[in-house]
């Protein structure tokens, strides 16, 4: 059946809607391979006309119950891609960055907006990753392309039509693994001056806490780590090759290899904040999308996390 226009629809169209959360959406957390989001459905960014997959919806039948069966409180799969890529960072049900409300399934995308009561959630949306001014998410102008954006504007028209979008099992959420030194190797050469030295620890503070006078050379360092959760001064494993890509202010961009201890720096005097940063390994990224002016990262990223850091730099997988 097509779609009638949204005016025409009776309340019930859009009866028995649940408060399920994508939990396997959830998990990925902004963890986005190149080219398509890891959800086996495709990239959002690859529609050609993302208006026509709204006129047949899957899991639509007569009178607005069941239908064809599928999940009734999903989102279209495309429209899931597009939020967990670009809104699931600090919008999940463990909000960070401020955040003030979760936008993980189609109940709430469909909530009214406290901002504008005549706007749903999914409208807000589409506004304000447009907005340059005011962007979501939040950085130096508009960071969503425009075929993302498309993709939600067309499920906005077509009146939110729920989708069926079953997603492969993702395994467990990353950072609610156990504390452990995966590696089971520990730096214990003290202060000797090595790119390899103290991983997990504050890099920048413990340099200028030591005297050093060039220590503000150090415009950005950290640990990648495998886990979420590594203690300070193990040595990570298998991070060897990742790239951690950092964006000043000024559009300025330093790709930074990280070492077989995990360790990464960019030494640069005349660094500008506030920047940017992902990691890159095997073609896939994890983006941290708030900006930041602190460059010493495992000052938050601890083993535990402190100011809304979930615990270490984490490997993209």
């Amino acid at each position: 059946m097509k779609y009638a226009p949204k005016s025409q629809r009776s309340s019930r169209s859009r009866g028995n809607v649940g408060s399920g959360r994508l939990a396997a959406v959830a998990l990925l957390l902004s963890t986005v391979s190149a080219g398509a989001v890891a959800w086996g459905c495709g990239s959002a960014t690859n529609a050609t006309d993302p208006a026509s997959q709204y006129a047949n919806p899957p899991g639509t039948g007569g009178g607005g119950g069941s239908g064809g069966g599928g999940n009734q409180d999903g989102l279209p799969c495309d429209v899931a891609a597009v939020i967990a890529a670009h809104c699931l960072d600090c919008h999940s049900n463990a909000l960070k960055g401020g955040a003030p409300m979760p936008l993980m399934s189609y109940a709430d995308l469909a909530a009214m907006s406290d901002v504008d009561p005549t706007m749903t959630l999914a409208q807000r949306s589409v506004i304000r990753m447009n907005d340059a001014a005011s962007p979501m998410p939040p950085g130096a102008g508009v960071s969503v392309p425009a075929s993302d954006t498309a993709v939600l504007q067309a499920w906005v028209d077509a009146g939110l039509p729920m989708g069926n979008c079953e997603s492969p099992d993702a395994g467990p959420d990353p950072f609610e693994a156990p504390a452990q030194c995966t590696s089971n190797k520990y730096w214990t050469l003290g202060d000797e001056g090595s790119k390899h030295m103290h991983p997990g620890l504050a890099c920048i503070d413990c340099h200028k806490q030591s005297g050093e006078e060039d220590a503000t050379i150090f415009a950005v360092a950290g640990t990648v780590y495998p886990t979420a959760h590594e203690p300070d001064d193990c040595v990570a494993t298998g991070v060897q090759g990742a790239i951690v890509e950092i964006t000043e202010a000024n559009g300025a961009v330093s790709s930074l290899q990280v070492n077989s201890s995990g360790n990464f720096f960019l030494e640069k005097f005349g660094f500008q904040t506030p920047y940017t940063a992902k990691v890159i390994f095997n073609g896939v990224e994890r983006v941290m999308h708030a900006e930041q002016t602190e460059g010493d990262c495992n000052s938050c990223h601890t083993q535990d996390g402190v100011q809304d850091a979930p615990g270490r730099i984490l490997l993209p997988f």
